[in-house]
């Protein structure tokens, strides 16, 4: 596809009008101010033109913290604390979810991220290939990951469901070729798992050169508990020293860390995934990020699932991640626009492990979106990246495109019929909350 003549988000996070982008295959080509149909050295026969004529091409978006199944869940478990959310509604639900209900909860999510940008997501759930099958029909990528959970101090990772479930993912990337589909290793959390299994998983990431994905200092009362388990080690420093920051760790909401944790952190290459409506909503606190960031701390930015958000837009977090920091901080530039989209973009690339991924340039992957700037929120398009984090809503993202393939087009899904997802979506739900 050739965009003709629009305003991009470039390399540099900077807005450049009149600009040409090409894409061939999976990747983007050509990008500069000349139309490339007047260059000798690029071919552009049979490519599909779109006219950019008031329209915004940037990077779409990288979530880097999901439970996209649980859509399904979204409202269920109002008003209750995460520990009292978890024991009296979501586990209960969780033990009647079976593979076909998580993949309509699956497809329904995909429709929901396409929709509000995103093309990629880090999602910790259970029936890996199950679900995963669902957002690879839509045309998403995404990192999986079956969490270790265990409670018992003899039990072993490599007896544990979240050992096997990876294996049965591997054994299912072996039929694709194209790198949509990662594996992730993933340990729940400090509560919910007992050492031994642990260093066992911490390990086996190493090895595999995984990226271990894990719940850290959600709330207050899982960091002061963990010190009382472990001789005054944080969730960090615990995880630290069972091994886990030999590997590359992205760690979900971190909004009780200390500066210590914030340094283990920064001098591990770890990366962060700030889960603003999810913190908010739950009552679990916020991160002061702009402190984060102080100390080299990589910072992402993810959904959370929609059972806790309730929705999966990732520009909502992001416009939120910006406002609470300014807030938390009382100054309006502590986080600027072209910062909180790096972190939306190509900070959650990197995060996954996909170093093309996540800028406009040639040779990278073709994830993109279209924005329309002729909506009467878009205008003035006086500073067109405040308007993207502060004034844009999903509705206005007029184009999804996932390695080169578009996925979203018209606000309607390309590859996936929408209605009968919606159907079996609704169908699901009902079918576990008959067996409550």
């Amino acid at each position: 596809m050739l965009f003709k003549d629009i305003s991009i988000v470039d390399k540099d996070f900077e807005v450049k009008h009149h600009m040409y982008v090409m894409t061939k295959g999976a990747h983007i080509v050509y990008v500069g101010d000349k139309d490339p149909a007047s260059l000798d050295t690029v071919d552009t026969a049979g490519q599909e033109i779109y006219d950019g004529d008031l329209k915004l091409l940037m990077p779409a978006f990288y979530n880097t913290h999901c439970h996209v199944p649980m859509t399904l869940l979204r409202g269920y478990g109002e008003g209750l604390p995460l520990q009292r959310w978890l024991n009296e509604k979501i586990f209960p639900f969780e033990a009647k979810f079976l593979p076909p209900e998580k993949y309509a909860g699956a497809a329904l999510g995909s429709l929901e991220l396409l929709k509000s940008g995103c093309v990629s997501i880090s999602d910790m759930y259970f029936d890996l290939p199950e679900y995963g099958l669902a957002l690879y029909e839509a045309g998403m990528k995404a990192n999986l990951s079956n969490p270790l959970t265990n409670f018992n101090d003899a039990d072993s990772f490599f007896d544990n469901n979240s050992y096997r479930d990876s294996l049965h993912l591997l054994d299912w990337m072996k039929t694709m070729d194209d790198g949509r589909i990662k594996l992730d290793a993933a340990i729940h959390a400090e509560y919910s798992t007992r050492e031994k299994a642990v260093r066992e998983a911490c390990e086996w990431a190493c090895d595999n050169d995984l990226v271990l994905h894990i719940h850290i200092s959600e709330t207050e009362s899982e960091h002061n508990e963990c010190k009382a388990r472990h001789n005054g080690m944080t969730p960090v420093q615990y995880f630290r020293s069972c091994g886990a920051f030999k590997s590359q760790v992205l760690a979900a909401h971190c909004v009780w860390l200390s500066d210590e944790d914030a340094d283990i952190m920064a001098e591990t290459g770890a990366f962060m995934s700030q889960n603003a409506s999810s913190n908010l909503k739950l009552g679990s606190g916020m991160p002061n990020i702009v402190n984060f960031r102080k100390h080299g701390m990589n910072i992402t930015i993810g959904t959370d699932g929609a059972s806790s958000n309730n929705d999966l837009n990732m520009l909502e977090e992001v416009k939120l991640t910006a406002m609470i920091a300014r807030g938390l901080n009382q100054d309006a530039n502590a986080v600027v626009p072209k910062e909180v989209l790096y972190m939306a973009t190509r900070g959650g690339a990197l995060a996954q492990k996909r170093p093309d991924c996540g800028l406009i340039d040639e040779g990278m992957r073709a994830d993109l979106i279209v924005i329309d700037l002729d909506r009467e929120n878009m205008i003035p398009a006086y500073d067109i990246l405040s308007n993207v984090v502060f004034a844009c809503d999903s509705e206005d993202i007029v184009l999804t495109m996932c390695d080169g393939t578009v996925v979203m087009k018209d606000r309607q899904a390309t590859l996936v019929d929408e209605e009968r997802i919606r159907y079996n979506a609704r169908k699901a739900f009902r079918t576990v909350l008959a067996k409550l």
